[in-house]
């Protein structure tokens, strides 16, 4: 412990108001927090009224321990029905690493469709907090809205913020599933694509904060201006701490940045081009409802990622196309858009992307550092 966290707990513990103490916490618990992780905690208690926040600090920089800090004060308070829902099992490994390292908090897991079969009540009704995957929850939605839950978290909470569009079926049932719950949604892109996202998550927390999506959309869409209102809206809901401000408490891993260009290739433009004419083509039949704007983000956004992604998606929508009547033009120009996939025998980026690998392991080699990457893709076909 250095003498700043020895100074910031001895405050805590001695001089803070009853309220902000976390006492209970720290009592039951081996963890040392840093400053700006007890911040978040206390901006999130700070009032039983309110309905919820979003913790979106930078990655790295432990809102999970942020997130938990806020389970186990709510716990020790008398709070007993306290849910925790993540995306997928590929992040459980480190949620029960945290709780079994750090907190004395019981828990339970349901992470399989036969752990709901319980004969004599309902699997979510337990005394601490219950981690199970988006899912599940929503598959098991009438006895999850059953409970009524103290808490409710989200992890990567960025994946909710289509809850106020009626297409979002997943998102819908879990806003349905935590009620009346205090809601902590964990993300660290509020705004991934837009500022929609962001909307978004707001509307699951509270949907009378902002206004209707049309109004907000006039007047806070690409206008910069207004930008200062909208932050003065939302800032009671929204705690951030960028690694910039944490590096004085934190040890931080250092991070070399590379930022590389690639030219696509004479096919991958072609395919461009035949993508970017048909989300300009009017009534289209497979997007009915979504706009030129949005279906650029996503299609595009695809084919950015690679051509063997958008080509899973265009052929998910032919397909849909094909039971469709009076689509002809639409499936002759959808086939097009397939053949010039095919016609890409490898995407420009991957190339790309193996020179600058090697360049980083010259760099991390430099440094002393282990030579691992980890990858990130929009789209699994990416991964294949």
């Amino acid at each position: 412990m250095t003498p700043f966290h020895a100074y910031f707990q001895a405050r805590l513990l001695d001089e803070l108001p009853e309220s902000e103490k976390l006492l209970p916490v720290f009592a039951a618990s081996d963890i040392v927090a840093y400053p700006f992780q007890i911040a978040a905690a206390s901006f999130a208690l700070r009032s039983p009224w309110q309905k919820g926040v979003i913790l979106c600090d930078e990655a790295g920089l432990g809102k999970s321990h942020e997130a938990l800090l806020i389970l186990a004060q709510r716990y020790l308070e008398g709070a007993t029905h306290l849910l925790l829902c993540i995306p997928n099992l590929d992040l459980l490994a480190q949620w029960l690493e945290l709780l079994d390292r750090h907190y004395t908090l019981p828990y339970t897991v349901l992470c399989d469709r036969k752990d709901f079969d319980v004969s004599d009540g309902n699997a979510f009704d337990h005394d601490g907090i219950v981690i199970t995957t988006y899912d599940l929850a929503a598959a098991q939605e009438a006895k999850a809205a059953a409970i009524e839950w103290d808490v409710v978290a989200f992890e990567e909470a960025n994946a909710l913020s289509g809850v106020y569009r009626g297409d979002s079926k997943v998102s819908r049932l879990l806003h349905r599933i935590a009620g009346d719950a205090f809601k902590l949604l964990l993300t660290g892109t509020p705004i991934e694509k837009n500022i929609m996202d962001l909307y978004g998550m707001i509307w699951f927390i509270d949907d009378t904060i902002l206004p209707d999506e049309q109004t907000f959309l006039a007047r806070y869409l690409r206008r910069p201006e207004n930008y200062p209102e909208l932050a003065g809206k939302v800032s009671g809901h929204c705690f951030r701490t960028l690694r910039v401000q944490a590096r004085q408490y934190a040890k931080l891993p250092e991070r070399v940045l590379l930022t590389d260009e690639f030219t696509p290739t004479s096919e991958e433009q072609t395919l461009y081009r035949l993508l970017y004419d048909y989300i300009n083509r009017p009534g289209k039949r497979a997007f009915p409802e979504m706009d030129s704007y949005d279906l650029a983000l996503r299609l595009l956004g695809l084919q950015s990622s690679s051509t063997a992604a958008i080509r899973q998606t265009m052929r998910g929508v032919l397909t849909r196309l094909e039971a469709m009547p009076d689509a002809d033009d639409e499936i002759a120009e959808i086939r097009k858009i397939l053949v010039a996939c095919d016609q890409v025998k490898q995407d420009a980026k991957v190339g790309e992307l193996l020179r600058v690998l090697r360049l980083g392991f010259s760099l991390l080699k430099k440094c002393g550092a282990a030579r691992k990457t980890v990858i990130f893709t929009e789209s699994v076909e990416t991964r294949m």
